[in-house]
């Protein structure tokens, strides 16, 4: 695992929903985009990025408030606009821009990536870096072996030395 600073995560062209959801929820939506993104006549240009801005336990267990974000070939903010009503949660973003942040490439197992976000705070709180961005997990690859997993764990560092 590499850690760097002074990194930026840039996509243009962005489909996003954000939401509350569960685990089972969350692969039903991300199949509802996909089929979007098939009517809408355009292409996935990298894997979606995730972040969890938060999480509620309920009586049926834990929902995230969470936001999907798929970079696209094309624009398709009229498609979303003329649908808005049926699409709720669902925004076109022509560029997300996040910069000055700090990286953790993790390679291995999908278990082991709560360990990687362990290590990206701890490395955070020993330099005294003050993250202004939830975690964004960048899936690099979609292999078929969970042990060759490739992510980018992603945090927006405060610019300001406190």
């Amino acid at each position: 695992m590499e850690i760097k600073e002074e990194m930026t995560l840039q996509m243009k062209n962005v489909l996003s929903y954000r939401g509350k959801m569960d685990e089972a929820t969350n692969l039903k939506k991300k199949d509802e985009i996909f089929n979007l993104i098939t009517e809408f006549g355009a292409h996935m240009v990298h894997p979606p990025v995730q972040t969890v801005f938060g999480a509620e336990q309920t009586e049926k267990g834990t929902l995230l408030d969470m936001e999907i974000l798929v970079p696209l070939d094309k624009d398709v903010s009229h498609e979303v606009l003329i649908r808005q009503r049926q699409l709720p949660g669902y925004r076109f973003k022509p560029e997300f821009l996040l910069t000055n942040a700090v990286r953790l490439h993790h390679t291995g197992e999908d278990s082991s990536i709560e360990q990687s976000i362990k290590e990206l705070y701890s490395y955070i709180k020993t330099r005294n870096l003050h993250p202004i961005t939830t975690l964004y997990n960048c899936t690099l690859n979609d292999p078929d072996d969970p042990n060759k997993l490739i992510v980018d764990l992603i945090i927006g560092i405060d610019p300001n030395k406190l």
